[in-house]
């Protein structure tokens, strides 16, 4: 990143955990481009950190100005409709941000959810209990099955899964019957892979069945041709 990084930049965004690659970016390295020549605003974004065993960069907010880190209520407590996130960074740059933002853009009703869920941590650490037990146990399926080249370590509520042929015909498949997961082969160095985000027990149960069924038919239709 450091490497592509010109005079002309002066933000540098982070996704971590990223999506699709599942994974959390080592704190060690967003330290090492914080402290680097690089003189702008390193931005990361956490909207999956519930999920991490890493932890948060908000560590390193104190003593690197030139972090501001993101979230959001959307993933871990489920509240994507209300559309609500936040930032934490240096009182310099958050005080720019209230300088131009809307004066009223985080509306009374949004607030009180808000308020709500943050009043609820016990509940939230329950069900991100639940949902790493989920996601280990959907790793540890989709490894037996022998279609499937490889599941990749995951930080975030989601696995990316590559499959070995059909990727794109799996997913409008079972998308058609009823079941969406997401093609991610369009991505770099992401080959039929698909993403599938972690639901409930039974959700998992239903997509691991629908996933094998619809492989074997393609599959078969494929040799047929």
């Amino acid at each position: 990143m450091l490497e592509a990084v010109t005079d002309e930049v002066k933000m540098i965004f982070i996704c971590s955990p990223g999506n699709p690659t599942c994974k959390a970016i080592p704190l060690a390295d967003i330290q090492l481009i914080a402290e680097s020549s690089f003189k702008g605003i390193v931005v990361v974004d956490e909207a999956y950190v519930d999920f991490s065993n890493q932890g948060t960069a908000i560590s390193l907010v104190k003593t690197h100005p030139n972090i501001v880190v993101l979230q959001t209520l959307s993933k871990a407590f489920g509240l994507a409709g209300i559309r609500c996130g936040f930032a934490i960074g240096n009182d310099d740059i958050i005080q720019l941000m209230n300088n131009v933002k809307a004066p009223y853009n985080v509306n009374k009703l949004t607030s009180e959810v808000a308020n709500n869920a943050m009043e609820n941590i016990s509940r939230l650490e329950t069900n991100i209990k639940t949902l790493l037990e989920q996601r280990e146990m959907v790793s540890k399926a989709l490894e037996q099955l022998e279609f499937v080249e490889k599941v990749y370590p995951s930080d975030s509520n989601f696995l990316l899964v590559r499959l070995k042929s059909l990727a794109q015909e799996v997913y409008v498949t079972m998308a058609n019957r009823g079941v969406v997961c997401r093609y991610r082969g369009n991505e770099m160095h992401c080959n039929n892979c698909i993403r599938i985000t972690i639901g409930s027990a039974d959700e998992n149960k239903a997509c691991l069945e629908m996933l094998e069924t619809v492989y074997n038919e393609l599959s078969a239709g494929t040799e047929k041709n």
